[in-house]
């Protein structure tokens, strides 16, 4: 569902209430996945109290400025995340669901991530991208362990690739045998970094 030219996502999502017949308000259990700027903060480091202080430090003074901060607990990665979600929509979403769990996206695609690369029993390290348009969203795990995790604003092909070559160098990793798995189909991102990284794949 995408929001027409002049659109806003949360008038995007009211028609879509009022058209489309798989948006019955009678599901037992749903999930929403926000994929809005999330932070990270390492579970014995955590204060509740402190969260909108941090995102703001982050994000910028107005990061919240329309919006409702959440957390959620991450066990497996040891990290609470942090992310927000705009009010209007929220509410909108939660007149129709009124028990829907609200989740970070890349939060859950770090945890989801995190099982599969721990049956990897190779040497060989891997770096993770997911790009949504508007931002590129890398992370990277070393024995089982979050080892690293930060989205950037890039739009553009060349800052996606900027920013990922960036990290991997940060990291370390070897253009030779270390992989780059790119989440979703993104084909001129994989070809653009394979003329860098030997190892580069979509998934």
């Amino acid at each position: 569902m995408a929001p027409r030219q002049g659109e806003t996502l949360r008038e995007a999502l009211e028609t879509a209430f009022k058209t489309n017949a798989l948006l019955r308000p009678d599901y037992d259990e749903v999930s929403i996945y926000a994929d809005y700027p999330s932070t990270r903060i390492p579970l014995d480091e955590f204060r509740s109290e402190e969260a909108q202080a941090l995102y703001r430090l982050t994000f910028g003074s107005d990061s919240l400025t329309g919006m409702n901060m959440h957390y959620e607990m991450l066990p497996a990665l040891e990290i609470i995340e942090v992310f927000v979600i705009e009010k209007e929509l929220e509410e909108l979403i939660l007149q129709h669901y009124p028990h829907a769990t609200i989740h970070s996206y890349f939060g859950q695609l770090m945890n989801r991530m995190l099982a599969k690369d721990k049956r990897k029993r190779n040497e060989e390290h891997r770096l993770y991208a997911h790009t949504n348009g508007r931002q590129l969203f890398v992370f990277a795990y070393e024995k089982g362990k979050l080892l690293f995790a930060n989205s950037f604003e890039a739009k553009e092909l060349a800052n996606q690739v900027y920013f990922l070559l960036s990290v991997w160098k940060q990291l370390h990793l070897d253009q030779h045998q270390d992989h780059c798995i790119l989440l979703g189909k993104n084909k001129e991102l994989e070809s653009a970094l394979k003329k860098y990284i030997a190892n580069v794949t979509c998934e």
